[in-house]
């Protein structure tokens, strides 16, 4: 049996200081940063969600963060925009495409409100054999 005379169980813990500093939110929003949480905040409207519930029926629970991610004060990660994207009933790309940037983006936004089988008629049209988008010169 180990000699324990003299020795207290209680002992001190002194936590090391702490070496890294969080990262600060930005004091002026980040262009592409900002183009995104303006996406988020009109796909979030468009559903008819508080920042506060969307925020926290997602798995990002914090209210202040999404607001820096609408503001372009963070840069959203992309498990973040997974998160969002999944409480938003969406796509990662719905939140990254821009339909007033050009037509591609607008078909693209478009799609969102379209059902499954009209979409896979659409795929199978394009890629049927018929549809060449070269056409050979007659000769």
């Amino acid at each position: 049996m180990p000699c324990t005379a003299g020795l207290s169980r209680q002992t001190s813990f002194t936590a090391p200081p702490r070496t890294v500093k969080p990262v600060p939110r930005r004091a002026k929003p980040d262009p592409f940063s900002l183009q995104i949480g303006k996406r988020i905040r009109e796909l979030r409207l468009e559903r008819g969600l508080t920042m506060e519930r969307l925020a926290y029926e997602s798995e990002l629970g914090s209210k202040g963060h999404l607001s820096n991610i609408e503001k372009g004060l963070v840069r959203p990660t992309a498990h973040t925009l997974k998160v969002l994207a999944d409480a938003l009933d969406l796509l990662p790309l719905d939140l990254l495409t821009f339909p007033a940037q050009d037509a591609r983006q607008q078909l693209i936004d478009r799609t969102r409100h379209v059902d499954g089988p009209t979409l896979r008629r659409w795929l199978g049209e394009a890629d049927s054999p018929g549809r060449d988008r070269k056409r050979k010169p007659r000769g």
